[in-house]
């Protein structure tokens, strides 16, 4: 019996070992979640007109949410230097790399939602000035022969008899889209592409045989840029001395910028929403982006977050030592006459806040709170789920705690009979 209760010891002298060393040698906190971004909430970055309301920004990308990873590691002189709940330092640890990792992901969609409005209200610019200028030659022609007025298509029907399909205009925009995305680009190269655009379009018309594009000439083109003008300042894309264009293919930066600057006004320092000159617009967006996450959490998550450091600290002390006495213990028991080990009370209590640390916190961050609502936790955040998987040092050790559990049950099958035996040897 006694034989059997030292090799059970060793198991538990093993058992206590490989706890306290996984104390010391795992990550102290460790994430490596994901969160879900609402799609929908992109469409607040997009400056709405009369062409982009009706863009459904989740059929574009197929998808109404965005999967995004987040993680960290926090090592032991990391967890020692946040347990005042230092913002500087937590932001630095926790939420910095975090938000660039993000907003990496973002630029793709973001890009992909921009590219694709901006491209949609060209496709339409043009598809309009183009419809005006036909309906104007078609009623020239009609004004100048009239007894052939009862023969003459429509507008739409002679702009289809000669292909100016979707396709048509798309090329189009495609080649506005390019001459929009030069360094050197103004107001009047851009409308003067549209101009030559339209002329175009109006000489293919013209096969048709039944328009009269001679009133069309150079003096329409102030109408063309006036028309023009109006839409690229809804879009937000003149610059402020009225004759540039900001570069097209940077304008999702640009929007996320403004937002963001709009949302940090009165927070932040007002140089701290200054573009810096070397700093380009994507930089200039992800430095906003950033700025804005930790002005949204509330001093009471960084205080949350010293707490649970300082817990942390002094529970890898704590834990530490009920393994280790509990090794200490054990390998004395074993070389004695009465070789049964004791658990002991404390062990069991300090084992419950091991478990708790250990897989309670994993388990409630990956089933728990995820059935929360995010909106109500995270307001201001385009959040529509979250899954948390965090890991402290205590997690094997929690395992192994679980493990303590049987292998006391089991023990006592030893144990009570021996001590027995051990009393009646007395007795004799």
């Amino acid at each position: 019996m006694k034989t059997a209760i030292r090799i059970l010891n060793l198991l538990i002298m093993a058992l206590s070992a490989v706890a306290t060393i996984f104390l010391f040698v795992s990550t102290p906190l460790s994430f490596n979640s994901k969160i879900a971004l609402d799609v929908k909430a992109f469409s607040q970055f997009v400056p709405e007109t009369t062409y982009t309301s009706d863009i459904k920004i989740d059929e574009l990308l197929g998808t109404n949410v965005i999967y995004v990873g987040i993680k960290f590691n926090v090592d032991a002189g990391g967890m020692t230097s946040i347990m005042d709940g230092n913002r500087d330092k937590i932001n630095e640890m926790f939420i910095s790399g975090n938000v660039k990792d993000i907003a990496q992901t973002l630029h793709e969609p973001v890009d992909l939602i921009t590219d694709f409005a901006i491209k949609s209200v060209m496709k339409s610019t043009i598809q309009k000035e183009v419809t005006t200028q036909v309906d104007n030659a078609r009623q020239n022609y009609i004004d100048n022969n009239p007894e052939q007025a009862s023969m003459v298509p429509s507008t739409e029907d002679i702009m289809s008899e000669v292909g100016m399909d979707e396709n048509y205009f798309l090329n189009f925009a495609l080649a506005m889209y390019a001459e929009a995305d030069k360094d050197t680009a103004t107001v009047d190269s851009l409308s003067d592409v549209l101009y030559e655009q339209i002329d175009s379009a109006l000489a293919v018309a013209s096969d048709s045989g039944v328009i009269d594009t001679s009133s069309f000439g150079e003096d329409m083109k102030a109408g063309i840029k006036t028309n023009l003008v109006e839409i690229l300042n809804q879009l937000k894309l003149v610059k402020d001395d009225n004759v540039h264009l900001k570069k097209i293919s940077e304008i999702a930066y640009i929007y996320l910028s403004d937002y963001l600057a709009n949302a940090l006004n009165g927070k932040v320092p007002p140089e701290e929403l200054q573009q810096g000159t070397t700093e380009t617009t994507p930089d200039y967006m992800d430095r906003l982006l950033n700025l804005f996450v930790t002005t949204q959490i509330p001093d009471g998550v960084y205080q949350a977050i010293g707490m649970v450091s300082l817990g942390l600290f002094i529970g890898m002390f704590v834990f530490a030592a009920t393994w280790l006495f509990l090794f200490i213990f054990t390998t004395i028991k074993t070389f004695s006459k009465k070789p049964w080990t004791f658990f002991g009370p404390w062990f069991w209590i300090v084992g419950v806040l091991q478990l708790v640390m250990g897989l309670g916190i994993t388990v409630v961050g990956k089933f728990v709170l995820p059935q929360y609502s995010i909106q109500s936790l995270l307001p201001n955040f385009p959040i529509s789920s979250i899954v948390l998987a965090p890991r402290t040092y205590a997690f094997i050790p929690s395992m192994i705690f679980v493990v303590c559990i049987v292998l006391a049950i089991f023990y006592l099958f030893f144990k009570v009979p021996a001590k027995r035996q051990a009393r009646m040897e007395e007795h004799k």
